[in-house]
């Protein structure tokens, strides 16, 4: 629609609405009542006077950015904090700021120096190290959630161009031109009763407009600085290698599905309780996306009768499939959820040696969740801490990827003391009995053994026919970590996709400006004939 049909539409709609208040207090100035509806009425301007200072004080608006995404590295979340500070610096900006686009580009090259310096400590250009696709993907990225913002919280910004936000300043200028003129010539015929209400309109409304257009631009400029920052550090940490499109689909396909608040359903039944944490762990995990799930320890700690536990509680078909680094099956999980599970050769007595912690490496790297599995009678666990502090060494060295979140399974139960006493399930961990107490503490010497290495430890009995603390304690401890998986699973993508096919990119490029400068001769030679 053109803009006099719009002004036409808005009159009409408006017309019955303003038609009835002039007639509402018309009727209440002849009858009499309008003495009686101004207090109250009054009282309400005052409420809402009352109400918007005190709510304005600060930048209220809600925040429409997000928390930073679980798939983080330390070093992003690092960067995300001088992100922060930049965002929180700037205590009050000015309409001359707001549309001053000289502004937002020295605005955006500090802070891409910033961010810069958390990834390549010493740079001077913030851009040197990136390659163009790189860099206009940033600003693609950050331009479409711009974009979204300002159609979102902005009304009519679809509609209003450039010059019209410009008309409607110098109008605004001009209004408060005349308001001033108004209000000298005023003063001249009767200066106290003029400077009286004049006080009271800037000590009142005026302030308060004003009040409200400083958290409305703050609000924008802050959120600009924090969507801008967001993809900075994405730039910098190479994920946006991918280029915007893959970039979003790769987000896409680690995004966690809704799920049923658990709150709304009663307590599942004990014996259904398995089922459950399989049901649970099956809606919570990585959409159609396996959970990969690699089991490291040592030869004998139980690992294969733990995965075949656990697998034969999902009640599911299995495929076995040999590969370099020991075994993987691929089950279905009630539910319908996909997992892959990696049972690895082990190592021996001597501890891991550099080949075993090659294969734990690449195992590792390959996993969403590692599982390690230790026995319960062994009370030297140096090896599986060594294979763990060498793990987080290695990952260290590589900031663009993350350690997967480990959860420890105490294997063979059964075996500790009383042995003769086995009669699951155990309340390990308040009960009362003595296998239980005994459980309790060989889980608690674990836990101080592996310290901060492990997410979580939990008690396992994976021997044949027997599946003591795998739905009730096992399943439930592997979903509580599927976050933090997700977040690994994410940044292993990013890096398997930036570098999958860079030299045959090149040749496609090659390839394709050859057809462009075939084509641009063709035209100039056609064009001489």
């Amino acid at each position: 629609m053109t803009r006099a049909r719009i002004v036409l539409v808005v009159v009409f709609f408006l017309a019955p609405f303003l038609f009835m208040m002039g007639a509402g207090g018309y009727h209440l100035w002849r009858t009499g009542w309008m003495v009686w509806a101004w207090a109250p009425m009054l009282l309400c301007l005052a409420t809402a006077y009352f109400l918007v200072w005190r709510w304005t004080r600060r930048a209220s608006l809600p925040p429409v950015d997000m928390p930073p995404p679980g798939y983080w590295t330390e070093r992003d979340r690092a960067a995300w904090g001088k992100v922060v500070a930049k965002a929180e610096s700037f205590e009050k900006v000015t309409t001359d700021q707001i549309e001053d686009p000289k502004h937002y580009s020295d605005l955006a090259l500090d802070l891409a120096r910033q961010v810069a310096e958390a990834y390549n400590p010493g740079a001077t250009d913030p851009f040197e190290h990136l390659t163009l696709p790189e860099v206009l993907t940033c600003a693609e990225l950050a331009a479409a959630d711009l974009d979204a913002l300002v159609r979102k919280y902005i009304p009519g910004s679809h509609l209003i161009r450039i010059r019209d936000m410009k008309r409607a300043r110098k109008a605004v200028n001009t209004y408060k031109t005349a308001s001033n003129v108004y209000w000298a010539g005023a003063a001249v015929l009767d200066p106290v009763q003029t400077g009286l209400r004049y006080l009271a309109s800037r000590s009142a409304l005026g302030t308060l407009v004003d009040r409200i257009q400083h958290n409305i631009i703050l609000w924008f400029h802050t959120e600009f600085i924090k969507l801008l920052g967001r993809y900075l550090i994405e730039l910098n940490s190479g994920r946006l290698k991918v280029g915007a499109k893959r970039y979003r689909e790769l987000l896409a396909l680690h995004e966690v599905p809704p799920i049923d608040d658990p709150a709304t359903h009663p307590d599942p039944a004990p014996e259904a309780a398995g089922e459950a944490a399989l049901t649970v762990a099956a809606s919570t995990a990585t959409g159609p996306k396996p959970v990969s799930v690699s089991v490291i320890g040592s030869i004998k700690a139980g690992k294969s009768s733990l995965v075949n536990a656990l697998l034969g509680q999902a009640g599911a078909a299995v495929d076995r499939l040999p590969v370099a680094a020991g075994v993987r099956y691929d089950s279905v999980l009630p539910g319908g959820q996909p997992v892959s599970v990696l049972d690895t050769t082990g190592y021996g007595q001597n501890g891991p040696s550099d080949e075993d912690f090659a294969a734990a490496v690449e195992a590792s790297r390959d996993a969403d969740l590692i599982l390690l599995v230790t026995h319960a009678t062994n009370p030297g666990r140096q090896d599986d801490v060594n294979l763990l502090d060498r793990l987080r060494a290695w990952f260290a060295d590589k900031p663009h990827l993350r350690l997967p979140p480990v959860v420890v399974a105490v294997s063979h139960i059964d075996l500790l003391g009383p042995k003769a006493e086995w009669s699951p399930p155990y309340d390990w961990k308040a009960g009362t009995r003595a296998k239980e107490q005994t459980i309790r503490e060989c889980v608690a010497a674990v836990t101080e053994q592996v310290g901060a290495r492990a997410a979580d430890v939990v008690p396992v009995c994976g021997r044949e026919g027997e599946t003591a603390g795998i739905s009730e304690d096992l399943i439930p401890a592997l979903v509580t970590h599927l976050d933090e998986a997700r977040g690994t699973a994410v940044l292993k993508a990013f890096d398997a996709e930036a570098g999958a096919g860079k030299y045959a990119k090149i040749g496609e490029q090659v390839v394709e400006s050859g057809k462009a400068v075939f084509n641009l001769l063709r035209d100039a030679i056609r064009g001489k004939k």
